[in-house]
């Protein structure tokens, strides 16, 4: 049998055998003592490169060697190795080497092909390419909206595209070869919606022209709605945990979003662009929603406006509550300010007709309530509080006034265990079909994300707290379901634990260490206390991120953290995960950084009074 087939069925074995133990987290630590070979990364034996970076990743005994043509990387403990690999020429050849204590070997080969750059495109042959079209995704438009068109095609000669049924042959741009990063045959143009034009899903017509008798077209794959008579037009807010974004932009996370809304709420809708509606907040702001939490209305439905009347302010035992009174439900804005601690709201289409803020004693977390008529269109409300630290709030409408629900800092009473008898809510990153990073082991994130919740859960319980935890097992759970869970619970914090892994450019052996996230600036106290403790175990510092655009860092209603414990995939960091005594050292850190921002925050019990 040749070698590289005992490493073919070598790989399979481990995978099966990890399938069949994805909880037993032991048997990623310790390899077994026959000799074999499990690749990782790259994960076939030709690769397609767009650089010279190739990410090596793979397990063999503990006691064998490993070399990355011809050059020795290190094995830990685990059996694991990694590295980053560069790459000579258009074509590479790297071979993955293992060697036992007896000098059996056993090897697999890679091919690495370098990705050519596209071709310039032929000058003295007309061709426009299909695939590189701009728009490349639906519009709706009104007038003094710009519409930019871009096509790539032959490079020397005389772009311009049409509208059909608004405007014919209109000029376009050949940007320069440094310009753009490509080698020649950028054509750009735009086009501004005058108020007489009117179209009906319309598709841009470009045209290439060398001569008279030579030329060439080509038909947008998207189409155009220009219709002034039928925008703006109100839209009402439909669906789950409905948000707005703030443009167009995306990556893993999603667009960075404004903010949550409650279904209901009417807005102005102006314009579209592919699966996302503009709305118009105010004459100086504009914002996207998804197009399925957004409800058509019919027509003639009046444009969402509304005077804003008196203020009220009241306390229960759970909390305090401000209400607002208007007579439609508007777009909402909030934010967080920590000097002096405070919550601002914006209210959209509002009016200041305020006359009184009534502030009830109840009210006891509140240290006042004003208002400002910011812009013509934009009301602001902001709630000064009277605690050191933001505990949460909740903004929904009641009929049609808003409410915004202030939670106070949680009561503290016992101060060697300050945890005791509050809610924590706990979420193990990743389930289901997502099961997060893969270590060079095989373990799964998604694995090491729920061992180490379960013994977060030991440990906060045993110091007096109730927990709540998004997911149990390794079933699927989606970001809404968990965030039901969560505020559905009543928890007064969310702790989220994840593994970290770099990317397919990365060196592995380069990023590691831990790191916290948060995305209000008022639970950023929080994510500061945890990643403070999490560096007592000895990683690597990464650093507390701000504005981090996950779902759990969503909720307003409660502080919340996201903590990338350690590195998946480098393999030192994937062997301290893997040890039972450090995911119990994460369990106690977080849980200490826990008490620390409740210690710090709560507030004491009262004494209680004595015999007079």
């Amino acid at each position: 049998m040749s070698p590289s087939r005992v490493v073919t069925l070598s790989s399979f074995f481990l995978f099966c055998f990890s399938l069949l133990n994805a909880q037993s987290l032991d048997f990623f630590l310790h390899p077994p003592d026959t000799m074999f070979l499990q690749v990782r990364s790259p994960g076939r034996d030709t690769v397609m490169m767009t650089g010279n970076r190739l990410r090596y990743s793979g397990r063999t005994t503990a006691l064998a060697r490993a070399f990355i043509n011809g050059v020795e990387t290190k094995v830990w403990p685990t059996g694991a190795f990694a590295g980053l690999y560069r790459t000579t020429g258009d074509t590479s050849t790297v071979q993955m080497t293992v060697v036992g204590p007896n000098g059996d070997s056993l090897s697999q080969t890679f091919v690495c092909i370098l990705r050519d750059r596209p071709k310039p495109l032929p000058h003295d042959t007309l061709v426009i390419d299909r695939a590189m079209m701009e728009p490349s995704e639906d519009l709706w438009l009104m007038p003094g909206d710009v519409v930019n068109v871009q096509f790539r095609g032959s490079p020397g000669w005389q772009g311009s595209f049409s509208i059909p049924d608004v405007e014919s042959g209109i000029p376009m741009r050949e940007i320069p070869p440094d310009d753009s990063n490509d080698p020649g045959g950028i054509y750009v143009g735009q086009y501004v919606v005058k108020p007489e034009d009117r179209a009906e899903g319309v598709q841009v017509e470009f045209r290439l022209k060398r001569s008279f008798f030579s030329r060439e077209h080509a038909t947008s794959r998207a189409r155009l709605w220009i219709m002034p008579d039928s925008l703006p037009r109100t839209v009402e807010v439909v669906g789950r945990r409905p948000f707005l974004n703030v443009g167009l932009g995306t990556d893993r996370l999603g667009g960075a979003k404004l903010g949550f809304l409650q279904p209901g709420v009417l807005l102005q809708l102006t314009g579209r662009v592919g699966r996302q509606y503009r709305v118009r907040l105010s004459e100086a702001m504009e914002a996207w929603l998804p197009a399925e939490y957004g409800k058509l209305l019919p027509p003639d439905t009046p444009r969402p406006e509304s005077l804003v009347g008196s203020i009220g302010a009241n306390g229960t035992d759970s909390g305090d509550v401000v209400f607002v009174g208007l007579s439609k439900r508007l777009p909402y804005i909030s934010d967080q300010q920590t000097d002096p601690m405070s919550i601002v709201v914006d209210v959209y289409g509002a009016t200041s007709n305020t006359n009184w803020v009534t502030h009830q004693r109840s009210a006891k977390g509140i240290e006042s309530v004003k208002w400002n008529q910011v812009a013509a269109d934009q009301y602001r409300l902001t709630i000064a509080l009277r605690s050191r630290q933001h505990w949460g709030y909740d903004i929904d409408y009641v009929g049609s006034s808003l409410r915004i629900r202030v939670r106070r800092p949680p009561v503290v009473t016992d101060t060697a265990s300050p945890v005791r008898g509050l809610r924590i809510a706990l979420d193990a990153g990743h389930g289901g079909s997502n099961s997060g990073a893969t270590g060079t082991t095989g373990v799964r994130e998604m694995d090491l994300n729920l061992a180490m919740v379960q013994l977060l859960d030991s440990v906060l319980t045993a110091r007096g707290a109730m927990t709540t935890l998004t997911r149990t097992d390794d079933g699927e759970k989606s970001m809404t379901e968990r965030t039901d869970v969560v505020l559905d619970s009543g928890s007064r914090v969310l702790i989220s634990i994840h593994c970290n892994a770099t990317g397919d450019g990365g060196d592995p052996n380069l990023a590691k260490g831990t790191s916290t996230y948060y995305r209000y600036i008022g639970y950023k106290t929080l994510a500061e206390m945890m990643y403070t403790r999490m560096l007592e175990l000895g990683l690597e510092e990464r650093g507390v991120t701000g504005s981090f655009n996950f779902s759990l860092n969503g909720p307003t209603q409660l502080p919340n953290v996201l903590v990338e414990t350690a590195f998946l995939s480098n393999p030192e960091d994937e062997y301290h995960l893997l040890t039972p005594d450090f995911r119990r050292g994460i369990a106690v850190k977080v849980a200490n950084g826990l008490e620390e921002f409740v210690r710090t925050y709560g507030v004491p019990a009262a004494p209680m009074a004595g015999p007079k």
